[in-house]
């Protein structure tokens, strides 16, 4: 039976912590099914969902990143997942597509895009924010992907609501999708 993991690791900014994760998971025979790893200001944040080896345990798994934790002064965290968790992948009937967003830095805009998503029923699948310009100029640079479910008329409805979504915060949306052909 295959076991399957979310590892988390989060800690100050520095060389090696990849490095040093990715040793513990090699010398345990695990494998890597999917990841996320992002800096956010000084702090440094790894997601991984893992495949384990049949003789290793998460509480072994865990012992073994309990050394790395305290050398590195890192939180980490191991927890179980389902094999249908560990293997979710975005539906036959959704499509995937990429929202991008830049104007002048303000309170709100990623509630007010968001919400509009969830209530479009629209998946967000990765949420990258970031900061541009100056202090005196601050730009807020957005970029998410999301699965969109194939409704008849929902792309071109979000596309509209995104439109004045955009006139409403005096910033720029554009929405595009993965297959051009749903455009």
């Amino acid at each position: 039976m295959n076991q399957h993991a979310l590892l988390t690791v989060t800690g100050r900014d520095r060389p090696g912590i990849v490095a040093r994760t990715t040793q513990v998971l090699f010398e345990t025979g695990c494998n890597i099914a999917d990841s996320s790893m992002t800096r956010l200001g000084g702090e440094f944040t790894v997601m991984l969902i893992l495949h384990l080896p049949p003789a290793l345990s998460l509480a072994t798994l865990t012992e073994h990143f309990q050394v790395l934790a305290a050398g590195m002064d890192l939180v980490i965290q191991v927890r179980p997942l389902s094999s249908e968790d560990a293997t979710a992948i975005c539906s036959s009937t959704a499509m995937t597509a990429t929202i991008s967003v830049l104007g002048a830095d303000q309170p709100g805009i990623v509630f007010r895009v968001t919400q509009l998503l969830a209530q479009m029923e629209c998946n967000i699948v990765d949420l990258y924010t970031h900061v541009l310009g100056t202090a005196d100029k601050p730009v807020y640079a957005m970029v998410i992907e999301v699965e969109i479910p194939q409704h008849p008329d929902l792309l071109s409805r979000l596309q509209d609501q995104l439109t004045q979504l955009e006139k409403c915060l005096n910033i720029e949306i554009n929405l595009r999708c993965a297959d051009s052909s749903f455009m």
